[in-house]
């Protein structure tokens, strides 16, 4: 298999290979984004728009990703977005990327609607950060922060662009409904895929663990499902912000903002870094693409915030693009599930090598031996009526 691997030589590549092995209700879903999928669509066609201006005849001889956030030093400028149930796509696919990432020194985020519990990801890959979604009972609330702090979490991620169910019609027309019960065609089509079904055959629906402690007893992992979505998403407002400040003592990052006065509203509240992000398509349709939303947030509180990254990355130039534009630190979710889906563990790590490659190579081309000194001065700023190449 490492033979295949190796001939992966893009996320594109990957994402056809994860394709061919995922049934198409488990792929739309990983894909889909909400209604006409135009979000989904911008956020990287925006990206690409961007052009790098090449400095020439620097010494590039030693070049380094190296950043430190939030007392954290990573080996490279990105991680993995929290993505949910990926136990569906690969078994343990939440364990399986959190471990790539602790090895490839960068990091991770556990999905609020993962399959793996805090405590084993928090044992296995120690360092890793966990999404948070505001639940409705308060009480679970404050249990699982509880949990998150006694694992050594040390870096929670509050998600507040969720706040309603969107509407993605790629996944109800594939059959990827609740309560997750395959049709006749969803079964047939899925025959297709053996492989795929040979692992859900043996092990059924994962549970989503965390959610498990608070269901009612001897739960089915799919009725598990309907609990979780009774729970999430909660209403949420900015004393919700101030609530989980006053609990929570380690890093606060806000996930989903897209304004500077959402910005600066953080700030007050605490907040000690935000997430650009606008769930990669998932949520609004008709949203600003993420990149274009970085420079206004970046100007209201760069300077005192962590300013991040998230939705479209599918180059390593992408991240390089996004750290000129002012982010700390980028995340990429469907890049390192494509490698997940197409070979497990060993093509998660793939996904990992062709971004930390591409962004290596981007550097040197442009002339900048390190990534914190990415800035504005390596972005061609077209005059009017310019064309680009």
């Amino acid at each position: 298999m490492a033979d295949k691997v190796q001939r992966c030589l893009s996320i594109n590549d990957l994402q056809a290979r994860a394709r061919r092995y995922l049934p198409r209700v488990i792929y739309d879903y990983l894909e889909g984004g909400a209604d006409d999928e135009q979000c989904l669509a911008e956020n990287p066609a925006r990206l690409r728009r961007h052009r790098l201006r090449p400095r020439y005849l620097v010494d590039i001889s030693a070049r380094s990703q190296q950043v430190s956030v939030f007392g954290q030093d990573y080996r490279s400028p990105f991680g993995i977005s929290p993505m949910g149930m990926l136990g569906m796509v690969r078994h343990d696919g939440d364990l399986l990327l959190a471990r790539v990432a602790a090895r490839s020194g960068i990091p991770f985020i556990l999905s609020g609607a993962s399959n793996a519990a805090i405590e084993t990801v928090a044992r296995d890959a120690p360092g890793s950060w966990l999404q948070f979604y505001p639940c409705k009972d308060l009480e679970i609330e404050r249990d699982i922060l509880a949990r998150a702090a006694r694992a050594g979490i040390r870096t929670l991620v509050v998600a507040v662009d969720v706040p309603l169910h969107s509407k993605r019609e790629r996944n109800i027309r594939s059959g990827w409904v609740r309560p997750y019960k395959p049709s006749p065609a969803v079964i047939l089509e899925s025959l297709r895929h053996p492989a795929w079904v040979a692992g859900y055959l043996r092990r059924g629906i994962p549970a989503m663990q965390n959610f498990l402690p608070y269901a009612p007893a001897s739960i089915s992992a799919r009725e598990l499902t309907s609990f979780y979505a009774s729970q999430v998403p909660a209403p949420h407002q900015w004393p919700m912000v101030e609530r989980l400040r006053r609990q929570w003592t380690g890093s606060l990052v806000l996930k989903g903002v897209l304004t500077a006065e959402d910005a600066r509203l953080a700030a007050a509240a605490g907040v000690d870094g935000l997430i650009v992000s606008n769930h990669g398509g998932r949520q609004l349709d008709r949203s600003v693409a993420a990149i274009d939303a970085l420079p206004e947030v970046v100007d209201a509180v760069g300077r005192q915030l962590v300013v991040m990254f998230d939705s479209g990355i599918r180059r390593g130039s992408d991240i390089a693009v996004a750290l000129s534009l002012g982010a700390r630190l980028c995340f990429a979710g469907r890049a390192a599930a494509y490698g997940l889906a197409a070979f497990g563990a060993q093509g998660a790590q793939r996904a990992v090598d062709i971004l930390r490659t591409e962004l290596d190579l981007t550097l040197g081309q442009i002339g900048c031996p390190d990534v914190n000194e990415l800035g504005p001065r390596f972005l061609w700023q077209p005059t009017p009526g310019a064309a680009s190449c």
